[in-house]
């Protein structure tokens, strides 16, 4: 009870000095939709992302001048960043230079009678067939180079995506200007993975789930992340 207090207590002690007991309905308009606040959590976007592959460095991709523009493949991102950057979209992955894809953490539901069940990602961590975003690279990636980001809400068993991709990066949720930024070099990925990625369900199943950095061999290590 008496750690209880303690940590009651501080938390207690920074609410008092941010006045919210006296207001605690605060406009965060003047602080939080500031210019200078987005563009921090721009900056931590791209700081975050995590350069797990970058075979024959693909990455970063650089302006071609006086060449025609870049043709891209598009998969969970938006032709307007695209055209942005002066790219060419293409409906095809056989038609483009390069195919750029946003990819999930694959999930089940195995417990959607349940409020958290049909809320939270459980089950298998496996890219499958028949899962739409694995068939949609496998399509793309065997037709052209392909860059890949996925969205590590869990830790994703990326062993079929690593094989196959030109370029990997891990994300934790990434805007596509971020994500675009990091792919033309004009901000770098400096992010390290926070939790080793397993290189499929076995290594997973024999985990203990108590403990980490038990994974004998993981497909990524704790803390990993390359550079440009």
């Amino acid at each position: 009870e008496a750690r209880v207090d303690s940590s009651v207590l501080r938390v207690m002690q920074v609410k008092f000095a941010l006045g919210l007991f006296e207001n605690p309905y605060v406009d965060a308009a003047p602080t939080v939709t500031t210019d200078a606040f987005r563009e921090a959590g721009l900056d931590a976007q791209r700081r975050a992302l995590v350069l797990l592959e970058n075979k024959k460095k693909l990455l970063p991709i650089h302006a071609n001048a006086g060449k025609p523009a870049l043709r891209v493949y598009l998969y969970g991102v938006s032709p307007a960043a695209a055209t942005r950057e002066g790219w060419s979209v293409v409906n095809e992955p056989k038609d483009a230079d390069v195919a750029i894809m946003r990819l999930g953490t694959p999930f089940e539901t195995p417990h959607p009678g349940y409020i958290f069940g049909s809320m939270m990602h459980e089950g298998s961590l496996e890219f499958r067939d028949g899962n739409k975003d694995y068939e949609a690279f496998k399509r793309a990636s065997a037709a052209v180079p392909t860059i890949v980001t996925v969205y590590l809400d869990r830790p994703a068993i990326l062993t079929p995506i690593k094989e196959h991709a030109a370029s990997l990066i891990g994300n934790f949720g990434v805007s596509d200007a971020a994500l675009l930024d990091v792919l033309t070099g004009r901000a770098q990925p400096e992010g390290r993975l926070p939790f080793a990625l397993p290189a499929s369900m076995s290594d997973v199943m024999s985990q203990h789930p108590a403990a980490a950095h038990d994974i004998a061999r993981p497909l990524y290590a704790f803390g990993y992340g390359l550079r440009y």
